[in-house]
């Protein structure tokens, strides 16, 4: 955490970041299965790196791999469900600011636009309350 950034914060652009550690690892999941779907087959048999490597044996490390990646998307999912959980017990309009400028929106005018607030000023109020308020919620847990 740097000097000038809150607990709060620090976690809200966790959650913001999250969605997109998803979608790379499920896009190179998907990557990784269509090369085992379209690669050629060779005989039974070859040598990889001096090691003798059957095909069953590709198709085995593919397997791992893709494991690998459900099993921290499956982490990442339940990150953010606990970092949700923590912002549901604000007041509704500020757990639904929050989750909307973190979660659904990639900057500040998206968010605005999304929660159709069209003063700035309101906006960034309400936002900076939040942050406060979900700071609090944290020194209290901890």
């Amino acid at each position: 955490m740097s000097k000038d950034q809150t607990r709060a914060e620090e976690l809200l652009n966790e959650l913001r970041i999250i969605p997109k550690i998803i979608k790379t690892l499920a896009e190179d999941s998907e990557a990784i299965r269509g090369a085992l779907l379209t690669a050629p087959q060779w005989s039974d048999m070859r040598v990889t790196g001096g090691l003798r490597q059957s095909q069953e044996d590709k198709n085995i490390k593919v397997i791992d791999k893709t494991e690998y990646h459900q099993a921290e998307i499956d982490k990442l999912i339940k990150r953010r469900e606990e970092i949700t959980s923590i912002i549901m017990q604000l007041p509704m309009i500020q757990a639904h600011i929050l989750n909307v400028t973190y979660l659904k929106c990639d900057n500040y005018d998206e968010a605005m636009d999304y929660l159709d607030i069209r003063n700035r000023n309101k906006y960034f109020k309400n936002l900076r309350i939040a942050k406060e308020k979900l700071n609090l919620i944290l020194e209290n847990t901890e």
